[in-house]
């Protein structure tokens, strides 16, 4: 079935409400038949329970012993839960709803049972390129697997992965020390395997990450307000995290160690890489600034506790770039120290209760409070910012200063005075 004229994937929302998309998605159900996988049915076809097409259920039921790694874990002994329908009424739903996201993707069945999601992209885009070479990997560590990629017409193709769980907001989801160690060495694995393939992933942030088991009811879902703690105090295997989307990701050529700063578009957890007018910047550098404000933002106010955090953290967003940790250099950081000095009664304090502190990244002072053991890593510590970037800054926070400074350092290049 051809994908209508006016289909376009650059589209953002790509369609303008959940019905839209489900129809879109149904629409190809035949076709993906054939292809071995059975699309997730829209809210709107289960008529008993008055839900919206922004969730979808699936049509079979789930081989709970072939739900191992790739494929996330499911647990046979959950029990159904309940959700607030359009009406606002509460009602028991299926096991394993899937939700509405950016529409370019949907949930599927494999002819196993087996969870997958089904995600379109352009043919030949940076997206279908990163995707064909992790395709052919042997193994991902940190990155969530491809299990295959489809062809369709000329102009797409449809990436298989499997279905794991969702990742709430960062203030639920770690009960204990441990738990936040588990995801810091899981992140930076993930990030350790792009690059070692050249891929810069330019969208590092908690929602691009997912979790190895697949919860009756999604951790996003609208209507259910169930702790995600709560739901983790269920699982009985070790929770693996693991990168995802790839949508503004792209392969470095070997020899090519800047692009240009244009691209270094990321807002969310800038790194601070460009702000000083900067007409290139390092990706792979960036990636790590990127993932280390993330984890600031989230887990600096854990440094007592964790008081090798607070050298990892400054070895990755420093805005010394010469000091900056690499990925491989972060991730074996965090393998060989984060756990240092911490008894396994440490590693078993629960901190979901710790009080988190509104201060920015770059204005939060990790060390405060560190053991005394701790401060053995105080070389790490990130060193002022120097005024003359301090200056650069103030100057480009507005788009009228950073095309002055871009255009000086353009005017510098050409009279051979080297500037990034």
């Amino acid at each position: 079935m051809p994908l209508p004229k006016d289909f376009d994937l650059n589209k953002r929302p790509l369609f303008e409400s959940s019905a839209e998309w489900a129809a879109f998605w149904t629409s190809l159900s035949p076709w993906f038949k054939k292809q071995g996988y059975a699309l997730y049915l829209p809210g709107s076809q289960l008529k008993e329970l008055d839900i919206s097409d922004g969730l979808t259920s699936p049509t079979c039921e789930t081989p709970h012993n072939l739900q191992q790694f790739p494929y996330a874990i499911t647990d046979p002994t959950d029990v159904p839960h309940t959700i607030f329908n359009r009406s606002s009424a509460e009602v028991n739903v299926p096991p394993f709803l899937a939700t509405y996201n950016t529409g370019r993707v949907f949930a599927a069945q494999d002819t196993l049972g087996r969870h997958v999601y089904i995600k379109i992209v352009r043919a030949k885009s940076q997206e279908h390129e990163v995707v064909k070479l992790l395709r052919v990997q042997s193994s991902t560590p940190g990155v969530l697997p491809i299990l295959d990629v489809i062809d369709y017409e000329s102009d797409y193709a449809f990436v298989v992965m499997p279905r794991w769980g969702d990742i709430p907001g960062p203030s639920d989801l770690f009960r204990t020390v441990g738990e936040a160690c588990d995801f810091v060495i899981d992140s930076l694995r993930g990030l350790r395997t792009l690059h070692q393939l050249r891929i810069v992933h330019r969208d590092i942030k908690i929602n691009n990450m997912v979790l190895n088991h697949l919860f009756y009811i999604p951790a996003r879902s609208k209507g259910y307000a169930k702790p995600f703690i709560e739901m983790r105090d269920s699982v009985n295997h070790q929770i693996q995290f693991a990168i995802i989307d790839f949508d503004f990701s792209m392969i470095v050529p070997p020899g090519t160690f800047q692009l240009p700063s244009d691209l270094a578009w990321m807002r969310e957890y800038s790194a601070m890489d460009v702000a000083q007018g900067e007409l290139f910047y390092d990706p792979f550098a960036y990636d790590v600034g990127v993932l280390g404000v993330a984890f600031c933002e989230m887990l600096q106010h854990l440094t007592p506790y964790m008081p090798t955090l607070a050298p990892l953290l400054d070895g990755m967003v420093t805005h010394d770039l010469k000091k900056r940790f690499t990925a491989r250099q972060a991730h074996d950081f965090a393998v060989r120290h984060l756990r240092d000095l911490l008894s396994t009664e440490d590693l078993s304090l629960r901190i979901d209760n710790v009080p988190y502190k509104t201060v920015p990244w770059n204005m939060y002072n990790r060390w405060e409070g560190l053991p005394s053991h701790g401060l053995q890593w105080i070389d790490y510590r990130l060193s002022p910012l120097p005024a003359w970037k301090q200056v650069l800054r103030r100057v480009c926070e507005n788009k009228k200063g950073m095309a002055q400074v871009q255009a000086m350092r353009k005017s510098l290049r050409v009279i051979g005075i080297p500037v990034s």
